[in-house]
């Protein structure tokens, strides 16, 4: 298989979608009742999330508990929870005190501070997270390693300390910023993702119709520059909103999130992501069928490296 049989094979048609997010919607008159009652997390739901956190932590690593923070953060706990979204964003975020963690699990004292929070973060996605993207029936709950040991310094919307039992960052009723100049750079990107978009589908379209070589082999160039050009886009918008909640970053107030969330209620986020999944389901489809697996990065090789096990 080329790579260019392994994208074809994942290519679908993509279109613009609209829909309602958190960010636009109006706050609710409380918080969610689901998770908070009586201004506290829903005992349950605390008790649940510890227990599949550290049950997961616990498969990999030594004495979670005594090195890990949980927090509770963003939307879905504050009051702009009311969007109509099937399931809600629930995101929990994860304090690490890398010392701790290196002291109790010495197989990874090679490891950087970013090594290690890039290795939980894999495991999150590759095991935990398809077994929590209905969480209560409820919630697409996700985790992930916080950069900073404070939460308060990625500016949340809201944060409530799972591990205390109490808030760290209040929540407050909050709006939009109005900015004609934020809106004129939403604009551009969803001129440029319908441009990207529509030379997508009209490369799909060729390929439907090609009855030469040469005329599939520019439809699959054409469809290729597309997926990757869509995938960069979103990489940069994506990049963008993780600055904004970070210590160097203004959080809701920042215009990389207005322009992720403003790009969420376009449709424009969710198309340009689907083509950054094709793009990767592609490069895997094509390493399996080529190598017989799906080839590390750089970062994982260098991990792999440092904590390998010294030939007796």
């Amino acid at each position: 298989m080329d790579f260019y049989a392994a994208l074809v094979a994942q290519a679908h048609p993509v279109a613009v979608e609209p829909s309602e997010t958190s960010y636009f919607s109006a706050p609710g008159a409380g918080l969610d009742p689901r998770l908070i009652r009586s201004g506290k997390l829903v005992p349950a739901v605390r008790a649940s999330i510890m227990r599949i956190l550290f049950e997961h932590m616990q498969r990999h690593y030594k004495n979670p508990e005594s090195y890990t923070q949980i927090w509770l953060a963003g939307s879905g706990v504050s009051y702009q929870w009311t969007a109509t979204r099937t399931p809600a964003d629930l995101d929990c975020l994860i304090g690490i005190n890398f010392l701790a963690f290196r002291q109790a699990n010495l197989a990874y004292k090679a490891l950087s501070d970013k090594q290690i929070a890039d290795m939980i973060n894999e495991n999150f996605r590759a095991e935990l997270h398809p077994l929590t993207n209905n969480f209560l029936d409820a919630f697409e709950l996700t985790f992930y390693v916080n950069p900073t040991s404070d939460i308060r310094n990625i500016k949340p919307y809201a944060a409530y300390s799972v591990t205390n039992d109490e808030w760290v960052v209040v929540p407050e009723v909050m709006k939009p910023p109005i900015n004609k100049f934020w809106d004129s750079v939403i604009a551009r990107d969803t001129s440029m993702t319908n441009e990207i978009l529509s030379r997508y589908s009209k490369a799909l379209s060729d390929l439907g119709t090609a009855s030469t070589d040469t005329a599939r082999r520019n439809a699959e160039a054409a469809l290729k520059l597309a997926v990757d050009q869509g995938a960069a886009v979103f990489d940069v918008i994506h990049q963008g909103r993780s600055s904004a909640f970070s210590p160097s970053g203004q959080g809701y107030m920042d215009i990389a999130n207005y322009r992720w969330q403003a790009g969420k209620a376009a449709g424009t986020i969710q198309a340009l992501k689907k083509l950054k999944d094709i793009s990767v389901k592609s490069r895997k489809s094509f390493e399996e069928a080529t190598y017989g697996m799906e080839l590390p990065d750089a970062s994982t090789l260098v991990r792999r490296a440092l904590t390998a096990k010294p030939r007796k």
